[in-house]
């Protein structure tokens, strides 16, 4: 009778640990999906990451060349493109791209679960700058004429101050102000700074400082330039906020704006130097509520 009762109960035991078993096997099987569903989801929002911000290094002049450069980086993960949306704004200064495939399954298919659809959505904007190193020793007042992509010719004169002009970054005189306008100031520079104007005899130093910039990237056009080219340099936007005698004194930074140089010439008044105002992204401290004057830093908002 009690040899028959234990055998009963090992019969019981037997077909619980077979059920418990199936249980821990089922979850078992459940959390190794679950983490390849999540690593799946991290890398796809890796891609749609990394190419938001490839495709914004050509905005907002390019947005042609932006779809190409998130396509490439798609392309790089070993990804399709056409699994792939792209957004661009009107103005062309922020991109949402988003991603999605099939997630796999590599045991709950097996129990009745349907593989699942994994999402990924990144959106980069580009603001205005508000710091920036490299700045050259030349500013503009925000009424000059900043229209992208048109020949201009900036009077630097020896002996006026115009609506552009000579600001002194590293300190005063002509020497400081040719190294800084060759190799850019290489301190941060603000919005709301206050400097002092540079005088005395700049033709030279103006002419040569441009000189030296072509000479580095003589091949390029401001439609065409390659990321580190020294024509492209940045311009600080000035307000003037102290003269004497007609004179401009001191100037306070407002913003910053790109300019690719093409040439310079002298004058008896000091130096012409001629170029075009451009759109383009580089790196910098940004504020939704800075004055939009052309040159951006990207900000991944996702």
């Amino acid at each position: 009778m009690v040899r028959s009762f234990l055998k009963e109960e090992n019969g019981a035991v037997m077909v619980l640990v077979a059920i418990m078993m199936t249980v821990f096997m089922a979850l078992l099987a459940l959390v190794i999906d679950a983490g390849s569903l999540y690593l799946e989801k991290a890398q796809l929002q890796k891609i749609v990451d990394a190419s938001a911000l490839a495709g914004a290094q050509e905005l907002p002049a390019n947005p042609g060349n932006s779809r190409a450069e998130i396509n490439k980086t798609i392309q790089y993960y070993n990804e399709n493109p056409n699994d792939f949306t792209v957004t661009f704004n009107e103005s062309h200064t922020s991109i949402e791209v988003t991603g999605s495939k099939t997630g796999t399954l590599f045991f709950a298919k097996s129990l009745g679960f349907e593989q699942p659809k994994i999402k990924a959505k990144s959106k980069v904007a580009l603001y205005p700058l508000t710091s920036v190193k490299n700045a050259i020793p030349l500013g503009i007042q925000p009424s000059a004429d900043l229209q992208f992509g048109s020949l201009q010719s900036l009077k630097v004169s020896d002996s006026a101050y115009g609506n552009f002009g000579a600001i002194a970054l590293t300190g005063p005189g002509a020497k400081d102000y040719e190294t800084d306008f060759k190799n850019g100031y290489q301190f941060d520079l603000k919005v709301g700074t206050i400097l002092n104007t540079q005088t005395g005899q700049l033709s030279g130093p103006t002419t040569r400082a441009v000189d030296y910039r072509l000479s580095s990237c003589p091949d390029a056009t401001y439609l065409d330039y390659p990321k580190d080219c020294s024509r492209v340099v940045m311009v600080p936007i000035f307000e003037a906020i102290q003269t004497q005698q007609n004179q401009v004194k001191q100037v306070k930074v407002v913003g910053f704006g790109s300019f690719f140089l093409e040439g310079v010439s002298s004058t008896k008044e000091g130096a012409v130097v001629t170029g075009r105002f451009i759109g383009r992204v580089t790196s910098g401290e940004t504020s939704a509520n800075q004055t939009d004057y052309g040159t951006y830093s990207i900000k991944l908002t996702r």
